[in-house]
């Protein structure tokens, strides 16, 4: 905090404050009379004795943000109360189920607000309780007609938001396209079958082409009856890219050899001046000079022909393993659906011949195989 001390003789002050143990840090006069000082707030009191015993007056300019709460709180502790159990009632009733509002649920909705009660999902549950993938399943099972539910929470209200299966979705005449089978090769990591029978199970390698969910299903009396088949099947699928890259580098040089072709041009007339005959190998450049002297539209085209080689140098094989695994993983990735996280990468090299060096690059990731056999590719 900042203090003003006035009176005579201010550095006597200062030396018999650092006596007794007053810690001054901050010393600056405003005038003849007048001091400011910046000391802690805890050694005001001893300040203001020390002063009161030597005839000083002192004045309080500015206090600390510290110092200046506590004076807030002991002038309005009520309301600083009222502000801390507010913000822990706010913070206790955050981890606290309030409401369960259903959507969609149609002719099942006393269904759904049955199960609701039975699974105890009442005000005032803690949410840490709840699992809601846990209740999505209980619900998928208890309402099979059901085509789609979710169980989410917007805030301390949970949303339970389900689709009743249509009339036509569960039982159609028999064909290929109630099936779902694979639209690419993988290893299947999921499997959830709203209707229709598994064909494939977890962990199992697949092909394209391959059955997935069977569009079937076993009646009450033994029979099979056919089905469309719903659901979701995620598998580790893969994405190849192939590149080569040579092993040499060509560089092309100037010789110093210049030849230079002029050609006297207007509108109407093109001569050639000068001719020269072109190297193997040049690079070309072409200059045009405006003729002096005659108001006329004539210019003089220059174009000049420098010989070059070529120079053909070995790269490292190191430089020409890494530029050809970043063409490869770049098509790759090209091959991968938007925004997918890889999860692994396999990386290979082969030199056939003394030309080129050949990458594959592999990418795993996950993704969802499963389609209408009528949409398979």
């Amino acid at each position: 905090m900042e203090l003003e001390l006035v009176g005579l003789n201010l550095e006597g002050l200062l030396s018999r404050a650092a006596q007794a143990g007053i810690r001054v840090r901050m010393a600056r006069r405003v005038d003849e009379r007048t001091m400011r000082v910046r000391i802690d707030a805890a050694q005001y009191g001893a300040m203001e004795a020390l002063c009161a015993r030597c005839g000083w007056a002192m004045r309080e300019v500015r206090a600390g943000s510290f110092l200046r709460l506590s004076r807030w709180l002991r002038a309005h502790w009520t309301r600083a109360a009222a502000i801390v159990l507010f913000v822990a009632l706010t913070a206790v009733s955050s981890q606290l189920l309030w409401a369960v509002r259903v959507e969609n649920a149609g002719r099942d909705a006393a269904e759904i607000r049955r199960f609701v009660r039975e699974e105890g999902l009442l005000p005032g549950r803690p949410i840490r309780t709840i699992s809601t993938a846990a209740l999505r399943e209980a619900l998928m099972l208890r309402l099979p007609d059901l085509a789609y539910a979710s169980v989410n929470w917007a805030g301390s209200t949970l949303v339970i938001d389900c689709q009743e299966a249509l009339t036509g979705e569960q039982v159609l005449a028999e064909g290929d396209g109630l099936d779902l089978v694979a639209s690419q090769p993988g290893i299947v990591t999921r499997l959830w079958v709203l209707s229709g029978t598994p064909a494939v199970e977890i962990g199992q390698a697949v092909r394209a082409g391959q059955v997935l969910i069977r569009g079937e299903e076993r009646g009450e009396q033994g029979s099979m009856h056919a089905v469309k088949a719903q659901g979701e099947v995620t598998a580790r699928v893969w994405a190849r890219g192939d590149a080569k890259v040579s092993r040499y580098v060509e560089r092309t040089v100037e010789t110093g050899a210049v030849r230079r072709r002029v050609t006297l041009c207007s509108p109407w007339h093109v001569r050639e001046v000068r001719g020269a005959e072109p190297f193997e190998s040049q690079d070309a450049s072409v200059e045009l000079q405006p003729v002096v002297g005659l108001f006329l539209p004539v210019w003089r085209e220059i174009e000049t022909l420098a010989e070059t080689t070529v120079f053909r140098e070995r790269r490292s094989d190191a430089d020409a393993a890494s530029l050809a695994q970043g063409a490869a993983q770049q098509l790759a990735k090209l091959k991968c659906p938007s925004g997918v996280e890889i999860l692994d990468k396999w990386v290979d090299y082969s030199m056939i011949d003394d030309e080129f060096v050949y990458a594959t690059v592999v990418l795993e990731y996950e993704w969802g195989i499963a389609v209408r056999a009528d949409d398979a590719p």
